[in-house]
């Protein structure tokens, strides 16, 4: 089981070495302005938001994640094999917008699969989570290497094919564990809306999910508009590939490195520091402009996403309960990547295409600043409240 889990992870994370560098680059070759492409790749996370949740309740309802991921799957290939093919603006817009809607669902109930699984396989979420690292790492030095001589992005949907199939068939074969018994103190072994409603109305998932927007806003809109930024100071297909690689290999060394240290009571301390490592990244991205450089820059990956995404799984695994892991997962999701990606993607276009990409990093700057500040803030705050109840 465990190998299985390893190989699902890499092949549907080399599903983000095809879409993240070059999505951008096919709405080009479609006609789309920077605007109007940082939009569109918006707006599917943006339907996501509500996407996501609703997914994350139908899977605790029923009790089962893998049924709905194999729904999901289907239909985000349907939209990718038309966004690939079609020759027509309006269909390919259409279609980049149902792609993200039906995928970024899949990408928050695999990682609360991942969280059941590694609880009985007595692994840790970062320990499988470095695996989508390595394929998505490997995807992009394979496709880098070749995707001029290949076709570029006219040649997307061959090289999409492959992956799509390899994850729809480990879905239809892999088996997925149960959620324990419930204790005599706690019978409720699905969602139901008491326990969703106590969950939801906790503060401290307020204020943790606030500042988790805050940090995913400039990451966000650096995963949409990088590859555009890179291209306009003069880098190549193969450079940003590499740096899209080298992000991937930081990832790596991150989550191992993660799935041996990472403690829940020093989780906002370390998510603190994490925001502080970003608004120092985008200080950088601000002021080099030469492509390798950018290149080189992209290890930073490891000390901002890989700290950031593995200590918010960890925080939401053990904040809510397990019954309702996969609406957590969904609402960390929702709001990292679908609210992020929205605010990311449209305000990074807009300061892209009418003020410039130093600006749009010097944006980047200040959300993570206000971040690295409000979680140390919660922090010294959730310890004096420690220390008063213990008194």
């Amino acid at each position: 089981m465990r190998i299985l889990l390893k190989c699902l992870q890499a092949i549907f994370y080399s599903t983000n070495a095809i879409l993240i560098p070059y999505l951008p680059l096919l709405m080009k070759s479609h006609g789309f302005s920077p605007l109007e492409t940082g939009s569109l790749l918006a707006i599917g996370p943006f339907i996501a938001i509500f996407a996501q949740p609703l997914a994350g309740m139908i899977s605790d309802k029923i009790g089962a994640i893998r049924p709905i991921l194999i729904a999901l799957w289907t239909l985000m290939g349907v939209s990718a094999l038309l966004l690939f093919t079609t020759g027509e603006q309006s269909v390919a817009a259409v279609a980049v917008v149902a792609l993200n809607v039906f995928f970024l669902p899949a990408v928050s109930l695999l990682d609360a699969l991942m969280v059941k699984n590694a609880e009985q396989l007595n692994e840790t979420y970062s320990s499988l989570r470095l695996w989508g690292s390595v394929g998505f790492m490997l995807t992009l030095i394979i496709v880098g290497g070749q995707f001029d001589a290949w076709g570029g992005v006219h040649a997307l949907v061959w090289i999409f094919a492959p992956i799509w199939i390899g994850v729809f068939v480990i879905f239809l074969i892999m088996r997925e564990p149960k959620i324990e018994h419930a204790s005599e103190e706690n019978s409720e072994t699905r969602l139901s809306r008491p326990m969703l409603r106590r969950a939801l109305l906790n503060p401290s998932l307020f204020i943790f999910l606030g500042l988790i927007f805050l940090v995913a806003i400039p990451h966000r809109m650096n995963d949409t508009l990088l590859s555009l930024h890179m291209e306009h100071l003069g880098a190549n297909s193969s450079q940003i590939s590499w740096a899209w690689a080298v992000a991937g290999a930081s990832e790596v060394i991150g989550f191992y490195v993660m799935a041996k240290i990472i403690r829940g009571d020093r989780l906002k301390q370390l998510l603190g520091l994490t925001a502080l490592f970003y608004a120092i990244r985008w200080g950088l991205y601000m002021f080099i402009t030469e492509p390798w450089a950018i290149v080189a820059l992209q290890v930073t990956h490891m000390f901002t996403y890989v700290v950031i995404w593995a200590g918010s799984i960890e925080y939401i695994s053990t904040a809510l309960p397990k019954q309702i892991a996969a609406t957590g997962q969904a609402l960390l999701s929702m709001v990292f990547i679908g609210l992020g990606g929205l605010a990311g993607g449209s305000i990074g276009g807009a300061i892209q295409e009418h003020i410039g990409e130093s600006a749009m990093y010097a944006m980047g700057v200040v959300c993570a600043a206000v971040a690295w500040i409000g979680f140390m803030v919660w922090s010294r705050r959730s310890n004096v409240e420690a220390v008063l109840q213990e008194v």
